[in-house]
């Protein structure tokens, strides 16, 4: 579904106003809240053979799999990588457990390294082949990340894209706010071939920048909305694009506008919300976005219900451009009870696995 608005996609950050970070406490423990997509947490075995200690509790050990061997402990990372059609795509990762988390999830970002078994048709490493993280230190929120010299060897039009994974890729863990780059044991003051600044790198500079019709570089507000593309006919992926819009005091609804506004003219991405669903309101207050639909929203399940692709890339998209933590979505006023097998009937939080289905 395409927006009637006409937007141009730009490969450079343009007047870019920082952005709240919204990757902690990706999953609220409050009994008020629902998770969008919550998975079981893996829990160890009891083992009946091993001798009971002293005050009579059964001794906690490995997780086994269903043949009885030892399940090997796995993490859960984002990394991002380069979908069909050229865009930088978070994917969630299972991968097994590791020393240095982060530079493990860029390692599985080098086109040729360990991730090349697990991808998708049509979808690539982004970080060149023969890359090697030499080092990582992460001080006072700061990631400084040394690559070897093959690092540089990326064609200048894929320069925004890999700095773009790169920042989003550490800046996934929330004790990282900013990135800095550095080759062969030298920080980088810029990249060296589009020579795109790298000095001090932030979520906040956005993915996959268009820039609305009418904007003036320098007078924009950034607002990130996830839209959807297709891989085959079972698999759906969500895509965050940052829209450059006119300056705006109203973040959050205009997050929410720029979503049923939907993708720009001629792109391969598309909205599961109806274009004519109009926006009643948007409030923002205490960490939780309370968003009010008309009516037309309801076109899922024979009109009884929204699209729950369509909920869940709203509230990645609040979540991501607001800061805020939790959303709750009303249609007429009325709070919603499902949408498909999403639990709408209190605040959700964002969800934690974005895209782990490629996989």
């Amino acid at each position: 579904m395409m927006g009637s608005g006409r937007l141009i996609k730009v490969t450079a950050v343009v007047g870019v106003s920082a952005m709240l970070l919204s990757g902690c406490s990706l999953f609220g423990s409050s009994e008020e809240t629902s998770n969008l997509n919550a998975t079981p947490q893996a829990t160890a075995g009891i083992d009946p053979n091993a001798a009971t200690p002293a005050d009579g509790t059964q001794p906690l050990q490995v997780p086994t799999t269903a043949d009885g061997t030892t399940a090997q402990a796995t993490v859960h990372p984002t990394v991002y990588l380069l979908d069909p059609n050229g865009y930088v795509v978070p994917v969630m990762l299972t991968l097994p457990k590791a020393e240095g988390s982060a530079k493990q999830v860029l390692t599985y970002m080098i086109k040729g390294g360990p991730v090349q078994q697990l991808l998708p048709q049509g979808f690539q490493a982004i970080l060149p082949e023969g890359t090697k993280v030499l080092g990582m230190s992460i001080k006072e929120g700061v990631a400084t990340v040394d690559f070897s010299k093959e690092f540089t060897k990326y064609d200048a039009k894929d320069e925004q894209k890999v700095v773009d994974a790169i920042t989003r890729a550490l800046t996934e863990f929330p004790n990282i706010k900013n990135v800095t780059i550095w080759v062969n044991g030298t920080p980088l003051a810029e990249m060296p071939a589009a020579k795109t600044p790298v000095s001090l790198l932030q979520r906040g500079n956005g993915i996959n920048l268009e820039l609305a019709d009418g904007t003036i570089p320098g007078q924009t507000t950034p607002v990130t909305v996830y839209f959807q593309s297709q891989l085959d006919e079972k698999h759906n992926y969500f895509v965050p694009v940052t829209r450059l819009i006119p300056e705006t005091e109203n973040r959050a609804k205009a997050v929410v506008e720029e979503f049923i506004k939907g993708p720009s003219e001629g792109s391969p991405l598309f909205n599961s919300l109806v274009s004519t669903t109009r926006v009643l309101g948007v409030e923002q207050s205490n960490g939780t976005v309370v968003v009010n639909l008309s009516d037309e929203a309801l076109s899922y399940d024979k009109g009884k219900e929204p699209s729950p692709e369509a909920m869940e890339a709203l509230v990645l998209s609040l979540t991501e451009s607001t800061g805020s933590q939790k959303v709750q979505i009303k249609v007429d006023g009325k709070p919603l009870a499902q949408a498909g097998d999403l639990d709408l009937s209190k605040p959700v939080v964002r969800p934690k696995e974005i895209n782990a289905t490629l996989f």
